[in-house]
């Protein structure tokens, strides 16, 4: 049975090396206004900040114009238009530093395995406002200082 590394890294310390001082803006890609609404309103007080887009059009063009600010996409699977599994096609062949996370309200296997097999996290809706901070947390690291003086 193989021995517990004592050396390896905390999530903190994982997502400290892939965003040490990097973007830590959100970007909520999802038809829903309750939902955009819900994960800015348990983030912004705690210091992220938060974007919102009602379809991937819209978010493709935050995306081109506000890309480098993005650490973190939270991307609905089904939405009407394009799909989020589809904009994650997308996504993936744009230059972006951002972590993605699928999200639906739908407990599928297939969207389970899709977000596997891409390199995304899957989150379930309804979420708890908990498990969105630990997934932020753990994704992007804690929120920016703000400055002093």
């Amino acid at each position: 049975m193989p021995k517990a590394n004592p050396t390896a890294p905390s999530a903190e310390a994982n997502a400290a090396r892939r965003n040490p001082s990097g973007p830590s803006g959100i970007l909520v890609i999802d038809d829903e206004a309750l939902i955009c609404g819900l994960v800015s309103d348990a983030l912004t007080p705690r210091g992220y900040t938060v974007w919102q887009a009602p379809s991937a059009k819209r978010g493709l063009e935050f995306l081109n114009a506000q890309g480098p600010k993005i650490g973190l996409i939270l991307l609905d699977v089904v939405m009407p238009g394009v799909d989020g599994l589809t904009f994650l096609g997308t996504l993936r062949r744009l230059p972006l530093a951002a972590e993605i996370v699928l999200m639906s309200g739908r407990l599928d296997a297939d969207n389970r395995w899709v977000a596997s097999e891409s390199g995304c996290r899957y989150l379930c809706k309804p979420f708890e406002r908990d498990e969105l901070l630990r997934l932020v947390q753990e994704m992007v690291g804690p929120p920016p200082s703000p400055a002093i003086g």
